[in-house]
């Protein structure tokens, strides 16, 4: 399994401005073959912070997804949210537990 882990900080109000485009988007994501889950969400102490969390089967699911239509439509959009920093992880994942039972 890949993870898709981080943090995009934007410009204050900028979210708002791709908000429609990023909704589409995750929906149309989640639709695609390999896609586990797909989400972002916002950092509750910084609202201009969105959160990414993201899980595919494998890297070439992954690779596969950055050339859909709606998703190179969403780098474009994203590129209007005034990006001041980004720190996002691709991890493939091995085993997995459950401590909680």
């Amino acid at each position: 399994m890949i993870i898709v882990s981080g943090k995009v900080k934007v410009v204050p109000g900028a979210i708002d401005r791709v908000r429609d485009m990023m909704e589409s988007n995750i929906r149309a994501t989640r639709e695609e073959a390999g896609c586990v889950d797909y989400s972002y969400g916002a950092d509750v102490l910084d609202p201009d912070t969105i959160i990414l969390l993201e899980y595919w089967d494998d890297w070439a699911a992954l690779e596969a997804h950055f050339t859909k239509p709606h998703t190179v439509e969403w780098m474009k959009a994203f590129g209007k949210a005034d990006v001041v920093s980004r720190d996002i992880k691709f991890i493939e994942a091995g085993e997995e537990r459950n401590p909680f039972g």
